[in-house]
């Protein structure tokens, strides 16, 4: 297995759980584990160099992270893995804003989505794909650029946190 994700805390205490993870990593089972759905007071419970990512919700909808959860994770040079990265029901890909931002660039919103999370250090995404035509547009929204005005449009819809928020999961 090449990443193993711990999902949630549970009932053994994490210092218990990180054992047996690395056990598994030393034993060849598993070439690295990371976390997911960690806020800062658990990453800082788990303080191990050998959390490979920690996987949380997180798109243009979902921002709450960016005020501490993101620089965190930037600051331990941990990747922070984007699920959801286009929204949850399609809500997000019909927004006024969105789509004209895409239209601007002749692409898709998904790909616009993807590449305003891409566009920052240490951020992965893990959208959906269920057709070849899908992975090729996915792995486009990587080229895109998106100028400063088209930052301030987004955020002028979708604003930024500006104070600690609950870590949001689905």
């Amino acid at each position: 297995i090449d990443l193993y994700l711990l999902h949630w805390r549970g009932q053994y205490p994490l210092a218990e759980t990180v054992d047996a993870l690395e056990r598994l990593r030393e034993a060849g089972k598993i070439r690295r584990w990371g976390v997911s759905n960690f806020d800062v007071a658990d990453l800082d419970e788990l303080d191990s160099p050998a959390c490979a990512t920690n996987q949380v919700l997180y798109n243009l909808e979902s921002r709450g992270i960016e005020f501490d959860l993101l620089p965190a994770c930037q600051q331990r040079r941990m990747p922070l893995m984007a699920y959801c990265p286009i929204g949850q029901g399609g809500a997000l890909l019909a927004e006024p804003a969105l789509l004209q931002v895409a239209q601007r660039h002749g692409v898709t919103a998904a790909q616009v989505a993807l590449a305003w999370l891409l566009r920052q250090d240490g951020v992965l995404v893990i959208p959906k794909a269920v057709r070849p035509a899908h992975i090729r547009q996915n792995a486009q929204a990587g080229q895109l650029q998106l100028p400063d005005e088209d930052q301030q449009a987004l955020d002028q819809v979708f604003a930024p946190p500006r104070r600690k928020q609950r870590l949001e999961m689905v």
